[in-house]
Order: structure tokens, then C-alpha cells, then sequence
């Protein structure tokens, strides 16, 4: 975990520098629905895929229906909350990033910074995670499709 300290430490020190741009961006991505023009017909046709997104997916859908609840999609964050105290810190969100193999320390602290809504470095599962189902839920049915997750992570990882 030590190694990882310098990389914590660089990306906080850049979030101050450019706090102001991560907040147009989390605007901009709220109120557009994503930066990219990359979609998905509705019926799970992915035009960009991910390894990372099928495999959160595949874990979190519990009862394999291919869909997910609410409650699913909760247990993704809860997941990354060692300590059970119902926050995630950016150390708790990298240490179990690179536990589960999900990809890069640098990937994980981008992705991080751009779920962590109002950018104070520890993710509020309870004040965020609904505000992030609604996101990802991008035909509010109340139901996280595997196409809906992908194309959504897609939006906020590259």
C-alpha cells in the first residue's frame, strides 16, 4: 500500500490545481448524460466495451438476471468499503481496485475522482450511490442493464 502513497499524494495535490475543472466536468456529465457520443441502442448492444465494466457487472449481478437492482448496484461501493463505516476513501477505493485486479493505480484514482461527487476525496455511498444509480440507470427503469453499466463506465473511464 505504501507504494501507492506518492500516486494518492500527486492526484491530490492536481485535484487542488484543478478542482474547478473537475466539477465542470461532473456538471457537464451530469446534465449531458456523458461526454461521449458512444451509446447503446437500449437493448444492451455495447458499441464500446470493457473487460473491467463486464466483470464489476458479472459480480455484482447476484441473482444473474442480467440486470441490475438497486440494491446490487450499492453493493458494488459497499464492496470497496473495507471498514464498513458507509464511506470510501480514495486509499479504501485503490487498495481494493488493485485487490480485485481491476486495473491500473492510475485508473483507479481518474475513476475516483469522477464518482466522488463532491470531490472531497471520500465517496458517501449513501449521499452519491443513488445520484450514480440514476446515471447509469440512463432509461430509468430502475434497472442497470449490462449494456447501460458498460456504456456508462465507458463514459467515465476513458
Amino acid at each position: 500500500m505504501n507504494r501507492y502513497v506518492p500516486i494518492i499524494q500527486k492526484i491530490t495535490k492536481m485535484l487542488g490545481a484543478s478542482l474547478k475543472v473537475l466539477v465542470l466536468v461532473a456538471v457537464l456529465i451530469s446534465v449531458t448524460g456523458g461526454l461521449s457520443s458512444r451509446g447503446s441502442s437500449g437493448g444492451g448492444h455495447v458499441y464500446d466495451d470493457s473487460p473491467q465494466a463486464r466483470g464489476l457487472f458479472k459480480d455484482a449481478d447476484t441473482d444473474n438476471n442480467e440486470y441490475l437492482t438497486y440494491g446490487e448496484f450499492f453493493n458494488i461501493f459497499r464492496r470497496f468499503d473495507n471498514n464498513s463505516d458507509g464511506e470510501v476513501t480514495s486509499v479504501e477505493f485503490l487498495n481494493e481496485w488493485l485487490n480485485e485486479r481491476i486495473g491500473t493505480p492510475e485508473q483507479a484514482m481518474y475513476l475516483f475522482t469522477i464518482i466522488d461527487l463532491n470531490k472531497n476525496l471520500v465517496l458517501h455511498i449513501s449521499e452519491e450511490v443513488p445520484s450514480l444509480f440514476v446515471w447509469f440507470d440512463f432509461n430509468s427503469d430502475m434497472m442497470i442493464t449490462d449494456g447501460e453499466f458498460v456504456v456508462q463506465w465507458v463514459k467515465i473511464s476513458t
